[in-house]
């Protein structure tokens, strides 16, 4: 068992009276810890490692990993790392840099000293903890670094702090302003001369002891191992100079003269995490100013990405004072960026710069699944949206890594459904089933964004919660997972029972009603205006789905009776919806009894109730492809729509919707972006919507049965002459390719060449309705 002999370590009050700083300031502030140790030839270190409230480390001036993974008040997570690979014999230097967040700092989550959204801390300053024994080439204990028994030694960055400015006002991306003439320089190399740095103070024991654990008190850090990897770190180098033309990567340095300045644009090729390495030699007292950024801008006009000449570049921007020495730069938090502006002010000394470089991270998600097509905007969109998924995947799964970095409900539920169509592993769709969970408040709703230190509800989130649940189980077959989680359906959909008014529809909500950031619906935040008069149409349904996904769970564990409960309750909303929201004259759904607005959500939300079926449902969705004054779905909402139109065998009208994503490589776009057209965000991955289309509906590999005890094989090439490529399944990989070729009737003939894995059997369904066995193991080659 982990932590036997380890304290936490602290900042000693001597540290903070240093700096003069007041109580409840040390939010957003840096402490260093550092230890030396003596390692022989072929030793060997595992520790595990955990801190309040994040860290980073580095072993002999190599990054080594960064943690703990995110959690909340009563799931404090620690990370076991294998340091093995980086000792050298000799003297060896772990160094850990601390970043403290405290939400009691600040009032509101946009203020200047909140906390990094994300992360959740249960108070207690600047904690590291570390538990590692030494041992040498044949396994015998030589030494440790577990805090409270080895040497470790904490100076205070007291010369700045963290803050949020106007482009990190929502802080999940955090930007440095350090004047490295006040903290130590090369603290994390070995020789580095620490005579007066500290002692850490002592704290408590991280085990906690018997007598408390007896009665159940719980511990300040509740510490469990982390449930999922740690993130990659790659080195990659930015690809070429744009627009300034100082030499600098193919020189590999650029020395700038003193009192002088330069400009130079890198382009890393496409939008990417990392952690971006800066070498600098003299130039005391030069200014750095290094901006990170997806695209090029111009006043709200949309313009290719990549457009230097006639963009404006603006973004997080981290400003570095130099010290004169030879310093390395490492902001401590990740930086998202395609493109990195770094202007150059030198003071009375010259300066030179080598080459910047860095360490792209992310999860590591193993991508098991490929698309390939004739045509190339197949292939771009399918790389596209895959970078987009993996981009937005870290220790939670997150709305944008540039932005936000938050992990809302609406975006995961469809991230992990396209996880899982290029990859077998769910440990992250997990994680953040477990996330929602821990979030729920008394009231019956999750939290809208979770780990988060500022709660906030978004009341139509926690249906998406509920989907989301029913499709992991889909996937998985995880019984126990997923049963650990009835109790919160019941919660959630007895919370939208409550808000039933007399009409027999779900009115007003509270909290944000959130549907999709329509541009009829500024005004109200996304929120369906028919909520200002009355029910909404769309909501109602989002609910009677949510109930039918839940009488499903319930049957399949055996709580008929609660099953039944909520079908019946499905049928009374769907049946008021269609008595009061129906539009004979038009053939739609209206967006609320008596609200003459029209939407394509609503109808696609009732066909997929099953209120709207036949030709009822096709003259419905055909009008709302057709008619002007229809809302139209965005990215965030396409996946219900697309839905839909394939239930009614009508996906062949998704053509017109998927140009919006064939648009988007002549944009210079290398992401999906939020929105179509100008959007704040260019890496949005509930955008990433065509890994889907591509993989279950295109291809048409899906499973039959939970936990794949089958797979259904349903090609829909309405659009597409071929197709080829690998789709993952837990049970192995299906290849897969498609042909079709014009006949002399005018009608197309399709072959298709299948290759099932070994004990994975199918159900192949032609164009016309018949199906075929296939099995496991083999190869099928049949025209239809």
């Amino acid at each position: 068992m982990e932590w036997k002999e380890a304290y936490w370590l602290g900042v000693p009050r001597s540290e903070i009276k240093k700096w003069n700083i007041l109580e409840g300031d040390m939010t957003g502030r840096f402490a260093y810890y550092r230890c030396g140790f003596h390692a022989p030839k072929g030793a060997r270190l595992i520790a595990a490692i955990a801190a309040g409230s994040r860290y980073r480390m580095w072993v002999n001036g190599r990054p080594a990993g960064s943690g703990p993974c995110k959690g909340d008040r009563y799931r404090q997570f620690y990370d076991r790392l294998d340091l093995t690979g980086y000792l050298i014999e000799g003297e060896n230097i772990l160094a850990v840099q601390v970043l403290y967040c405290d939400p009691d700092a600040a009032v509101k989550q946009t203020d200047e000293r909140a906390s990094i959204f994300a992360v959740v801390s249960p108070g207690g300053g600047h904690r590291l903890a570390l538990e590692g024994e030494l041992l040498d080439e044949d396994g015998k204990r030589c030494g440790t670094v577990t805090t409270g028994k080895a040497d470790w030694k904490v100076w205070l960055d007291g010369s700045f702090y963290l803050k949020s400015t106007k482009v990190t006002e929502n802080l999940g991306a955090v930007c440095e302003e350090i004047d490295l003439r006040k903290p130590p320089s090369g603290w994390k190399m070995p020789g580095f001369q620490a005579e007066n740095w500290r002692e850490p103070a002592l704290l408590e024991t991280v085990r906690q002891d018997s007598f408390s654990e007896g009665v159940g008190i719980m511990p300040r850090f509740p510490l469990r191992e982390r449930e999922i990897p740690m993130m990659y770190e790659l080195r990659e180098s930015f690809i070429s100079e744009i627009k300034t033309e100082t030499g600098l990567l193919d020189a590999g340095k650029l020395q700038v003269p003193a009192e002088e300045g330069t400009e130079l644009i890198l382009d890393a090729g496409v939008v990417k995490n990392g952690y971006p390495v800066f070498r600098f030699h003299g130039g005391k007292g030069a200014e750095i100013k290094i901006t990170y950024f997806e695209k090029f801008i111009q006043n709200g006009k949309v313009i290719p990405r990549d457009d230097a000449e006639h963009g404006e570049i603006a973004g997080i921007t981290d400003t570095v004072i130099l010290d004169g020495t030879d310093v390395t730069y490492e902001p401590f938090w990740y930086r998202t960026f395609r493109f990195l502006r770094i202007r150059i002010k030198a003071g009375n000394e010259s300066l030179t710069i080598e080459t910047p470089e860095f360490l792209r991270t992310g999860y590591p998600l193993q991508i098991g699944s490929e698309i390939r097509f004739s045509e190339k905007w197949v292939e771009e969109i399918w790389k596209m949206s895959v970078r987009t998924l993996e981009n937005c995947m870290t220790e939670t799964y997150m709305d944008c890594p540039y932005y936000e970095q938050m992990q809302f409900p609406m975006d995961t539920r469809l991230q992990a459904m396209f996880t899982y169509c290029v990859s077998t592993d769910v440990r992250l769709a997990r994680k953040a089933l477990e996330d929602y969970h821990c979030s729920m408040i008394p009231e019956g709703l999750i939290h809208g964004k979770y780990p988060s230190a500022y709660p906030q509800i978004i009341s139509t989130f926690s249906l998406h919660y509920i989907y989301m649940l029913r499709e992991f189980y889909e996937q998985t077959g995880e019984a126990e997972t997923v049963k650990k989680y009835l109790p919160d359906i019941d919660m959630i959909l007895t919370y939208y029972d409550r808000k039933i008014g007399d009409d027999g529809l779900v009115g007003r909500l509270g909290y944000w009603e959130f549907v999709d950031w329509q541009p009829a619906w500024a005004e109200t935040g996304g929120i369906p205006a028919a909520l200002q008069e009355g029910p909404s149409t769309i909501i109602n349904l989002m609910y009677a789905l949510a109930l039918r996904n839940a009488a499903e769970l319930n049957r399949i564990f055996g709580r008929r009776d609660t099953a039944e409960e909520y079908e019946k309750r499905q049928e009374k909303i769907l049946s008021k919806v269609d008595e009061l929201c129906w539009d004979e004259k038009r053939q739609m759904y209206r967006e609320g009894p008596g609200f003459q607005q029209y939407t394509q959500h609503a109808q696609a939300w009732a066909v997929l109730n099953g209120l709207a079926y036949g030709d009822k449902a096709k003259t419905a969705l055909q009008h709302a492809w057709e008619e002007e004054d229809v809302l139209k779905v965005t990215f965030s909402t396409s996946y219900e729509w697309f839905r839909a139109l394939e239930k009614v065998g009508m996906y062949s009208m998704t053509e017109k919707d998927m140009e919006l994503w064939k648009g988007l490589p002549a944009l210079g776009c290398t992401t999906c972006p939020e929105t179509p057209g100008d959007t704040r965000s260019d890496c949005h991955a509930w955008s990433a919507l065509p890994i889907y289309e591509m993989v279950r509906t295109m291809a048409g590999i899906s499973p039959e049965g939970a936990g794949w005890q089958k797979a259904r094989i349903h090609p829909n090439m309405d659009y597409i002459p071929d197709l080829e490529g690998t789709v993952v399944t837990p049970k192995g990989t299906v290849r897969f390719s498609y042909r079709s070729e014009q006949c002399g009737t005018g009608e197309r003939k399709y072959t298709y060449q299948i290759t099932m894995p070994e004990g994975l059997d199918a159900v192949f369904a032609g164009r016309d309705g018949k199906e075929k066995e296939l099995s496991g193991g083999e190869t099928y080659r049949f025209t239809l």
